[in-house]
């Protein structure tokens, strides 16, 4: 009886560490995403100024 519970806690822990490690992983790389995202934008910001004058544009024509 004490195997079976040992074993259920090791799996636990283990659960747990995997749990842990892969919530981690996913917090760094939406924060390298956000680091690479504002890097892109701070270094092409007239691509983005181009981009949103042509929605503007297209959504004004659009109107009525």
């Amino acid at each position: 009886m004490t195997d079976r519970r040992g074993e259920r806690d090791d799996e636990r822990r283990q659960r747990k560490k995997t749990e842990e490690e892969d919530k981690s992983r996913r917090e760094h790389k939406e924060r390298r995403s956000d680091e690479l995202k504002e890097s892109w934008r701070r270094n092409h910001p007239s691509e983005q100024d181009s981009e949103a004058d042509e929605r503007d544009r297209r959504g004004k024509g659009r109107r009525a």
